[in-house]
Formats: structure tokens, sequence, C-alpha cells
């Protein structure tokens, strides 16, 4: 029993799975301290969440957004956590000081001092309506125009950033300059409720008792640093940069917008903001080690995977492309669906930059490529076979000109209009050298 599990864990598991460990023991704590709702209805949502991960194209999503759950549900832990577990000391002096003596002033207390109702819905609508939105927006984006598993990083990156910041601000209690405009330097306990700050005069505004009853009853009343407003729009848009380097003005502007927002409204200190900041470098400097090249030739999703019948950008491509299977690709020791069933030395060779042929146990020099192969109707989880082939250097057209581009043929394509559709019609060979093909079978 030991041995096969050994086996199994060596062939399909890598160190980048310590991260499901890691969420796991962090979810079953949330369980553990969560007192409303009751444990039945905790325990119907924890197999929900874990059976999930089992269904096809559903667990395309539950799985990269396993962090973001992690996140929210600590985040509404945190308020059953009794006082004699949280740190003692709640620090309402340091902030403020530290962004006195960085920036030669309060920068929130001067900017906070001039208010008006034009500006207050300006500062609202970073801090309180697209702080909200975008998120789903983006993920959005980066489905329908990035390439295959980037909005899966983004989610992965956007959650794990957040719990990084929970567990500061649980860990190291800092007042908000609420705080400092109403009690000034008296010493804080757990018992003070949470203030909405400037978003009241939102409340006035539209007439509602939203942010006031929020904020009141917050799970993480002292969470000043780091901004986690700052954070995620500055991840955010580091990711809109990666999709589209060009609009990164745009990125740039919208988190200085956000920046001054949430001093406006007396909920940061500046140095809570790059605080904030920081935590998003960090984190996408580790996850655009995961992302795949986007290619600018490619308009949309459906242009990075082989094997569609259709091309066109229909709803029924789009919600087939959830499930797929990827090839040849390098992913920090392991694939998905494609790897199973590998040996140690593919695995190796993949490692190495070599791309191995999964029929005619052929291995080809140069650097790795993902390929995107969508699984076919009834297959389940089984892979798309993929075949390597050895053709012409330089492809040669009908007509008897030479097209220096590579094509991809799979089995709903031919060569050409007088061959049939076979994925293993060889090419004749060429004095000129010879490259590599990739044919689906199916």
């Amino acid at each position: 029993m030991i041995v096969p599990l050994r086996r199994w864990i060596k062939r399909h598991c890598t160190i980048y799975d310590l991260q499901y460990v890691f969420l796991g023991i962090l979810l079953l704590g949330d369980y553990l301290i969560i007192r409303s709702p009751g444990w039945i209805l905790k325990t119907l949502v924890g197999i929900a969440l874990i059976a999930s991960l089992f269904i096809p194209y559903i667990r395309r999503f539950t799985k990269p957004a396993l962090p973001i759950f992690g996140w929210l549900i600590t985040f509404y832990a945190c308020q059953f956590i009794p006082n004699e577990y949280r740190p003692r000391h709640i620090f309402v002096n340091i902030l403020p000081t530290l962004e006195r003596v960085l920036y030669g002033a309060s920068l929130s207390e001067i900017i906070s001092k001039h208010t008006h109702p034009a500006l207050d819905i300006l500062a609202w609508l970073p801090y309180g309506v697209i702080h909200f939105s975008f998120p789903f927006i983006l993920t959005f984006l980066l489905f329908l125009y990035g390439p295959p598993r980037s909005a899966n990083v983004f989610g992965q990156a956007f959650g794990y950033m957040n719990i990084a910041g929970v567990l500061t601000q649980l860990l190291f209690p800092n007042a908000s300059p609420w705080y400092e405009m109403t009690y000034g330097s008296s010493p804080a306990d757990y018992s003070i409720p949470g203030e909405p700050g400037g978003l009241a005069r939102i409340d006035d505004i539209l007439g509602l008792e939203l942010y006031g009853s929020t904020f009141g009853g917050s799970p993480l009343v002292f969470g000043a640093f780091p901004s986690l407003h700052s954070g995620s729009a500055t991840i955010e848009m580091l990711f809109v940069t990666y999709l589209c380097p060009k609009i990164w003005p745009l990125g740039v502007a919208y988190t200085m917008w956000l920046w001054w927002s949430t001093m406006y409204l007396t909920h940061h200190y500046l140095i809570d903001l790059v605080g904030g900041s920081i935590y998003a470098f960090l984190t996408f400097f580790v996850a655009r080690q995961f992302l795949p090249k986007v290619d600018p030739k490619k308009s949309n999703r459906l242009a990075y995977f082989i094997g569609i019948p259709n091309r066109a950008s229909s709803l029924s491509n789009f919600f087939h492309s959830i499930e797929y299977t990827r090839c040849f690709g390098q992913d920090h020791g392991k694939l998905e669906t494609s790897d199973y069933g590998r040996d140690e030395e593919e695995c190796v060779l993949l490692k190495e930059g070599l791309e191995h042929d999964l029929v005619a146990d052929t291995t080809v020099v140069g650097p790795y490529q993902d390929i995107y192969v969508l699984m076919g109707p009834g297959k389940g989880l089984e892979k798309t076979p993929i075949r390597m082939r050895n053709v012409d250097t330089e492809d040669r057209s009908s007509d008897g000109e030479i097209d220096p581009s590579p094509v991809l043929i799979s089995s709903h394509t031919s060569p050409s209009c007088s061959e049939p559709g076979s994925p293993v019609t060889p090419f004749p060979p060429d004095a000129c050298g010879s490259h590599w093909k990739l044919s689906v079978l199916g």
C-alpha cells in the first residue's frame, strides 16, 4: 500500500502541491474557529467544496479559486478568534509616526481635511465599486483573451496575496487614520467597533446605512497595514499590463486614483498603501513564472488550441475550452492531464527542454512549447494523443511556393486538398533538413 502511494506521489505531485496542504490546514483551522453557521452547514459547505474539485469543468474554476476561498473564509473567521489568542498590543502611533518621519507630514490627514460631495463620489468609485467588481471583470477578460491558464494564475496570485495580507493584519494589528481622528493616541482594544470614516458621507448621499453597519461589524477592525485595496489594485494592474502592455499608464493612473481615495476616506496611511503594493509586486514576481506567454497574433483564447473543428469564437467553443489537456509543455516539473502515464525518463526530458513524442519514441531538442488540446467528447479525462512527425523544414504549398511557417495538423484538417485526413501521411524527404510537426490523433 505504501509503495504504490509513493509511486503515485512521485509521478503526479511536485513541491508546488504543498500549497494545497497549507490551504487545507488553513481551512481546517477556520472550520474549527467559526461558530456561526453551525457545524452541519459548515460540514455541507466543506463537502461541496471538496466534491467540486473532482467534477469536470467545475474543477477548472474551484481549484485555482481555492486561495480566494481561503482568504475570504479566513477573513470571516477572524471575528471568532478569542481575544486571549490575539496579539495583546494594538499599534496606534507607529504608522502615523513612520509616515511623518518618511514623508514629512501625515498625507492622509492633509488630504482628508478638504471634503466635498463631488470628491466623496470620486473617492467612493474606486474604493467601494471598482475594487469589488474589477477582479471578476479581469478574470473574464483573461479567460476570453489571454492564453489558457492565465486566469487561473491570476486567481491563485490574487488569493495568496490577500491571505498574506489578512494574516499580517491579524498578527500585526494597526489602527487606521479614522481611529487617530476619533480617539487620538489613546490605547486601543478589541472592543472598539470599526468606523466607516469618510464612507459615512456616502451613506448620507445615497440615503443608506450600508458602510456604517458593514464597518461596524468588521472582522478585522485594526487591519490598516498592509492596505489590501492597494495590493488588489496593484496586482490587477500588473496582470492587465501582462495581457496588454501598451495600457500600463492607465494601470498606474488607476492605482494612484485608489491611493488618493483611501487616504481621502481616512482608511489608510500612505505607508499602508506602499506596503500593499509591495505585497502585490512580490506575489506577481512569483506568479509570472507560471504565466504562459501571450502571443500578440492570437486574438482570443481559442486561437491557442489545436483540434478545434470550428475556429469561430462561439459560446460553445469557449465553454468546451474550459476542459483541456496540455501537451509537450513544461510546468515546472509537472504537466496537467497530459502527463499521466509518463515514466521518469520522459519527465526528465521535459524538464531539460526536450520534447518527447508520445507515439514514435522520438525526442526533439529545443525550447518547449505548450500545446493546448480540447478534450474530445466522451473521452472524460483521457488525453488526446499527439504525434510529432519528421517533415520538410520548409512546407511546400500546392502551387509550389514555400510556406516557412509550420502548421498544426489535426484529425479535422488535412495537409492539402488532395491528401486524406490521416495524421500520419508522410512528407517526402528533403536534403535541406527536417523539423517536427504535431498531429492530433482522434
